[in-house]
């Protein structure tokens, strides 16, 4: 299940102006009888067009992978550390990011649908949420921290049902959500996240 445009499209990036610092990069997929192949991060290509070079200042690098099933609504979270999202396998995500960090573009949002084609660098304090469109899907963390629970004080997060952020979500009504995630504070309860919580 792919999108339009899917094979062969030209590494290039695009800022997004909502929210300063994230980045959405266009992957090339090459596809034949047997399936597809891509190269979901390089960084001698990418830091080039703009990946930013301090992803890697402190040598610590992690890649988690999520599954989830149609419906399965995540987030939103921010941690305390930048990512590089994208689609491990034929799946759609519908992502949201909402900015938490303090400051002019604390609370803008971003929404787009992600397929592997798609590669989204997420910046630190800014909430990362998806969706799943497809009947399954494979969703690629790769993060500049370690997990450890002792870091979940310094995460912030927003309930992705606030009105406020005027997410269009694919079917919220019919969403699978956790508990934890239905419990984050709406927007304007929430704490900006700011340099001192990294």
């Amino acid at each position: 299940m792919t999108t339009d445009n899917f094979f062969e499209k030209t590494l290039a990036v695009r800022e997004i102006a909502e929210i300063p610092g994230m980045l959405e990069f266009d992957l090339p997929v090459h596809g034949d009888n047997r399936g597809w192949f891509k190269e979901n991060f390089q960084k001698e290509k990418m830091v080039p067009l703009g990946f930013p070079e301090s992803f890697f200042a402190e040598g610590k690098l992690q890649n988690n992978v999520s599954f989830s099933r149609k419906n399965v609504l995540r987030g939103l979270h921010a941690e305390p550390w930048d990512k590089y999202i994208s689609v491990a396998d034929n799946g759609r995500v519908l992502g949201a990011w909402v900015d938490l960090r303090e400051g002019a573009s604390f609370g803008h949002v971003y929404q787009t649908v992600i397929d592997a084609s798609k590669g989204i660098f997420v910046p630190r304090g800014v909430a990362n949420g998806f969706q799943v469109l497809s009947d399954f899907v494979s969703y690629s963390y790769l993060v500049n921290d370690y997990w450890a629970l002792e870091l979940k004080p310094k995460y912030a997060f927003v309930n992705y049902a606030d009105p406020a952020l005027g997410i269009d979500w694919e079917d919220v009504v019919n969403a699978e959500v956790s508990a934890a995630d239905e419990g984050h504070p709406l927007l304007e309860d929430v704490t900006a996240f700011t340099r001192e919580m990294v």
